[in-house]
């Protein structure tokens, strides 16, 4: 019974959770975030001379054992959300659970708990890259960009206490629980396992943008001529990010599993192998050498200790 104590405590405290607490917090403070991006941007811009010339940190059992927490949280997070979002949609319809206030529908309980948790853990997930600067690795724009970007959406869309953030953290909690224990595996050596997901990990990641940029285009149409409960500076906030990793995603996912090849010239030295048709680049990053379930990483491939590129935005992938 000891060891049931906590659990019961900690499910009592899930029942009769009142989410209103935290979105009052959540309003009294939007200091935050600002606060936790600009330390993060300073880590990510110059910390990394300072460790030049130092030996990166042995951070491979640490980095495993923090996506192996991530996926747990996920998949808990998933079964929290997910269903209670089920229920009300077959209940109730698509526009019902956009345009309700959520203080009717899931803003307390198990649900509200970990739409709340949802959001704060945009803070914690920051030291993805942390994790990627003391291992000495490049930090390319499109990881801090999204680490920063998603942080101080989720925070002004909790103050904001849309109708349509149900949605948004079911999806994200469904992919990450898949998505972390990718990363997990990864770190911990077991590539063969692991591998054969990363397309998947894409599909999902590309299918979640397209469910973000529906649920957000449905939410700014409905409130136009009817009562629902967004705020239009989130929702365009909201549409420019879904759209832009959509585009992002899709052309990682073309160029990494559809383009084609092209064998190298016979009386040519052999080249650094490359994969796709697309001879595009991003922010400077070859996007014909990325690994396909995550954000862009730098040209090149894996150190050799597999040590991971990032936890949330990028992966390490070894030679293929």
């Amino acid at each position: 019974m000891e060891v049931l104590n906590p659990l019961q405590r900690w499910l009592e405290y899930e029942r009769t959770f009142d989410g209103q607490t935290w979105i009052d917090f959540t309003r009294e403070h939007a200091d935050i975030p600002i606060f936790a991006v600009a330390a993060y941007l300073l880590i990510v811009f110059y910390v990394p001379p300072i460790l030049e010339k130092r030996q990166k940190f042995s951070l491979k059992t640490a980095f495993a054992s923090w996506n192996l927490f991530l996926a747990v949280f996920s998949t808990v997070g998933l079964t929290r959300t997910l269903p209670h979002l089920w229920s009300n949609l077959r209940e109730h319809g698509f526009k019902w659970t956009v345009c309700t206030d959520p203080a009717d529908w899931y803003n307390n309980g198990p649900c509200g708990l970990w739409v709340g948790l949802f959001i704060y853990s945009k803070i914690p997930e920051l030291l993805d890259t942390v994790f990627l600067v003391l291992q000495k690795k490049r930090v390319i724009f499109l990881a801090w960009f999204h680490h920063t970007t998603v942080l101080l959406y989720c925070w002004h869309a909790y103050h904001n206490r849309i109708g349509p953030g149900l949605w948004f953290a079911s999806a994200n909690y469904t992919v990450h629980s898949v998505m972390y224990t990718y990363y997990f595996l990864m770190a911990a050596g077991l590539h063969k396992l692991a591998r054969p997901c990363a397309p998947v990990i894409t599909t999902m990641q590309i299918a979640q943008m397209m469910l973000g940029t529906t649920v957000t285009v449905y939410s700014a149409i409905w409130s136009q001529t009817e009562p629902c409960k967004v705020d239009p500076a989130n929702y365009k906030m909201g549409l420019m990010m879904y759209m832009s990793y959509f585009w992002l995603f899709s052309i990682l996912f073309l160029n990494k599993y559809f383009g084609p090849k092209p064998a190298p010239k016979a009386d040519t030295p052999p080249r650094k192998k490359r994969q796709g048709s697309l001879d595009l680049t991003m922010c400077g990053v070859d996007l014909g050498t990325h690994d396909g379930a995550g954000f862009f990483h730098s040209g090149g491939r894996a150190s050799k200790d597999n040590t991971p590129y990032s936890s949330r935005s990028e992966l390490n992938a070894k030679n293929e």
